[in-house]
């Protein structure tokens, strides 16, 4: 792991063609992405000629693309886009600045680990293309913990729990659902903290929905059940107690449980706050949509 200067939170790239009437410049919040994770790239355009702009897409070229490369031993590669980026008209008034996050994963659909670089491209009518300096980020595997095939619609799919640290005093714990025989890749998403000593546990129940239970910090752990194709669906939180009738004085942690039709429940513990609707945890791990930010996914990666 590369160590790169901080400013603030974010680790940024500075802008490049400072007499051009554009000025673009690129920032990641973090510098270490797990395999397949999507890699959140914030874009900074700012308007510093004397009249304003429209960037928009002219004649099918796109206003805003990116240019990858992966570091190798001598040199760097460019790595190819699957997909070409589309994104709506941006409006600059003069010395106007704006800023947008682009998942830049579903359009280079990163398969290796290694260490890249990244570049916003803008065109601009009758400047040619505006190139920021690149900023540069790592691929990592995380360490998997638990994984097994299950069927689901028609195909054999691999389910697997990964721990990783995408920063330094944090430890995430990771769904991954895919599709080696087709090389498709359906989830591959955030679902909490996790403790650094315990692994979870996980059980499917007969409609294929995985449930998983994780322990977050002492005494406290994260329901999470996902559906087939690695949605969340459900995430609750539970705590350790003492259990009714035992004569224990320890409270006892919570653990998955199958019953005898094969459906899945928590037992021991008590759910906190069990009416009171919860924010998923993984939504709060992405990026808060802004003008510009694509969403789309390329054939092999459905994310």
């Amino acid at each position: 792991m590369r160590c790169l200067p901080v400013f603030g939170a974010l680790f940024l790239a500075a802008t490049s063609l400072a007499t051009a009437q554009i000025q673009v410049s690129v920032q990641t919040q973090r510098t270490d992405f797990l395999l397949y994770e999507r890699v959140d790239l914030f874009v900074t355009v700012q308007n510093v000629g004397g009249t304003d702009l429209i960037l928009d897409n002219q004649e099918g070229q796109p206003w805003l693309s990116f240019m990858v490369s992966k570091h190798g031993r001598i040199n760097d590669f460019p790595v190819q886009a699957e997909r070409q980026s589309n994104f709506p008209a941006l409006t600059l008034k003069v010395g106007e600045t704006k800023t947008f996050g682009v998942n830049i994963t579903p359009l280079f659909a990163f398969r290796d680990v290694g260490e890249y670089r990244a570049s916003a491209i803008i065109d601009l009518p009758g400047e040619g293309q505006i190139i920021s300096d690149p900023v540069p980020f790592t691929v990592l595997n995380g360490r998997t913990v638990w994984s097994q095939i299950h069927p689901a619609d028609g195909s054999e799919r691999t389910y697997s729990l990964i721990r990783f640290a995408p920063k330094i005093d944090t430890t995430e714990l990771y769904l991954r659902v895919e599709d080696p025989a087709d090389n498709l890749v359906y989830a591959n998403l955030a679902l909490g903290g996790l403790a650094a000593a315990t692994d979870p546990g996980a059980y499917f129940d007969p409609a294929g929905n995985l449930h998983i239970l994780q322990p977050v910090a002492l005494g406290t752990y994260l329901y999470t059940r996902a559906d087939p194709n690695g949605k969340i669906v459900h995430q609750a939180i539970f705590r350790s107690a003492p259990q009714p009738g035992s004569g224990i004085v320890d409270n006892v942690p919570p653990y998955l449980m199958k019953t005898g039709d094969g459906n899945v429940i928590v037992m021991g513990g008590v759910e906190e706050n069990p009416n009171v609707h919860r924010e998923r945890l993984s939504e709060s791990q992405g990026v808060k949509k802004a003008a510009a930010q694509t969403d789309a996914s390329p054939p092999d990666v459905a994310q």
